[in-house]
């Protein structure tokens, strides 16, 4: 399946899933983000291609994915060989709660899009062998246990991030046009002024974009402030008052790109 449906184990701040797609290159794994959730993927086996932010990682099997809120990523697949993973889904306030707030370092110093894997080959299978016994303590309802690796996992995951440009592709021009609509993102931003900002022409800007991120320029500008709209009313704002702010023109152009996004009508947020 294409996005597993997880709850948090009961008191606590995590969930571990496992899952598999025989014919994975059937599925549309969309684009996607966590608002609040850090997400950790062992990858067992597949041929696949981790999409983050303007960057495409090459996965191998045992190799760690993973990304931070608001991160938005996807896997694509050269071949249907199974896809198989293990995935760990951590609260915001899971750091805190754990006393462990110093291994959010691998989250959260880094540019977006950038650091996203740990290869089985640096992690020396140390990461890999924390998944598993972290699956199956959880499958064991050990959870107490089970919250004891995932800090061992953090703890391997932080002291392996030097990770080698040769596990990713990057395409600068995207990633400095990613940086700049995240910098910008209140603003007003045209087509036009990204193509001149860029010295580019706009046909080729937008197919390269939709190349590395699998959005069109204005589909991720939406997204993007739809996103925002959502943090800025979680801290208070009425939802007119978040949409103006996150660069919205208007109430009926942020109630029109929700829809189409969420296929939900704003007020599911409330």
């Amino acid at each position: 399946m294409a996005h597993q449906t997880f709850e948090m184990v009961p008191g606590k701040q995590f969930a571990v899933v496992y899952d598999i797609d025989d014919s994975p290159r059937a599925i549309n794994f969309k684009m996607h983000n966590h608002d609040d959730i850090y997400e950790i993927v062992l990858v067992i086996d597949g041929d696949c291609e981790f999409y983050v932010e303007g960057n495409s990682y090459t996965v191998k099997p045992l190799d760690i994915c993973f990304t931070r809120p608001f991160e938005l990523h996807r896997m694509t697949f050269s071949s249907d060989k199974t896809y198989e993973r293990i995935i760990l889904y951590l609260k915001s306030n899971f750091f805190a709660h754990s006393g462990c707030e110093a291994y959010l370092d691998i989250f959260q110093n880094r540019r977006l899009g950038t650091g996203n894997l740990i290869s089985h080959d640096i992690s020396g299978g140390a990461a890999a062998d924390c998944m598993k016994r972290l699956y199956g303590y959880s499958s064991e309802g050990a959870y107490d246990i089970a919250e004891h690796v995932i800090s061992e996992l953090l703890y391997i995951l932080n002291r392996s991030k030097a990770v080698s440009d040769d596990f990713y592709t990057r395409n600068d021009r995207v990633r400095d046009i990613i940086m700049y609509i995240n910098l910008h993102l209140t603003e007003k931003i045209s087509l036009d002024a990204l193509a001149h900002e860029f010295f580019t022409e706009k046909h080729y800007l937008c197919k390269v974009f939709k190349k590395y991120t699998g959005y069109t320029i204005n589909q991720y500008i939406n997204y993007k402030r739809i996103l925002l709209v959502q943090e800025m009313h979680k801290k208070g704002q009425s939802l007119l008052q978040a949409s103006m702010n996150a660069g919205f023109n208007s109430y009926a152009h942020f109630y029109k790109m929700y829809v189409k996004q969420t296929g939900q009508k704003p007020r599911s947020m409330e």
